[in-house]
């Protein structure tokens, strides 16, 4: 009676800690290469709902719910925003009224030592362009939205550099007319961006997007892997954030021209990429 008694209680133990799970939904198999999972697309009543969607070299696609593989919407890339590497990014507003977010995507034109860069902000759901920002003389920075002058709709606002020699930049504010900053969508992930200018001289500015407060450290190294500056080392909320380095190392002293390596580290892994300081 003992042993049946024991028996008994294990059984009930089995059954609380291991419940039945149903399985929802499987995607087909997707290629290694190919960057895959949801964001936050359409807005309703309840704040913005999720969709699945695909990012390869050739395309962008939005599926047409969180758990379907069959597409909605396709972006193609252009040849210069092949060469910039795919930087395609949710604005996290609805800039049309159709209930949909936005996106932008970044371009490289010119010779790798010494690019120029476009960008173009476009609606996935009409194929409208809604702004392009690509001039022989100038290289663009990514644009950031924000209700700048307190008026009660966004700004968009961004930065041009003189190409190519980068010796100057100018900050641009552009009217978009659209309400509503507070439904600013959560950022999807931990993102390291290129730096801008770049080549760049005497300063730059290094932004990346996290999705979720966390320990962050953002460290400059040399080609021979010398620590030359850690610009930042703590806890920073999520969100988009920017930092500005000027070019000196951790004395002060202005470094020399040549290659330069920003590494962003937390918990997720790290993210590291190239600039260029000219003289």
């Amino acid at each position: 009676m003992k042993k049946h008694g024991i028996a008994v209680l294990f059984f009930v133990l089995t059954s609380s800690i291991f419940p039945q799970w149903q399985s929802l939904w499987t995607s087909p198999a997707i290629d290694y290469n190919t960057y895959s999972g949801w964001l936050s697309f359409e807005k309703d009543a309840d704040g913005w709902k999720s969709r699945f969607y695909t990012l390869d070299t050739d395309y962008f696609k939005v599926m047409t719910s969180e758990f379907s593989y069959t597409v909605d919407y396709t972006y193609t890339f252009t040849a210069a925003e092949k060469l910039a590497g795919y930087q395609l990014y949710s604005i996290g507003y609805d800039l049309t009224g159709d209930g949909k977010t936005e996106f932008y995507v970044l371009g490289y034109e010119g010779s790798s030592s010494n690019y120029r860069q476009t960008m173009k902000v476009f609606d996935i759901v009409s194929g409208q362009v809604l702004l392009f920002k690509g001039d022989n003389n100038y290289s663009y920075s990514y644009p950031t939205f924000s209700d700048i002058n307190g008026n009660g709709t966004l700004e968009c606002l961004l930065s041009k550099a003189v190409y190519p020699s980068f010796a100057t930049y100018q900050y641009e504010a552009l009217v978009t007319g659209v309400t509503g900053s507070s439904d600013k969508i959560i950022p999807l992930k931990f993102e390291l961006r290129q730096n801008h200018p770049n080549p760049f001289n005497p300063t730059t500015t290094i932004s990346y997007e996290l999705d979720k407060q966390q320990t962050v450290t953002l460290r400059i190294y040399d080609t021979n892997g010398s620590l030359v500056k850690t610009l930042i080392n703590g806890t920073q909320e999520s969100g988009n954030h920017e930092v500005v380095w000027d070019g000196r190392n951790s004395e002060g002293i202005r470094v020399p021209t040549g290659i330069y390596f920003y590494e962003l580290i937390n918990q997720q892994g790290s993210s590291a990429k190239k600039m260029v300081m000219l003289k």
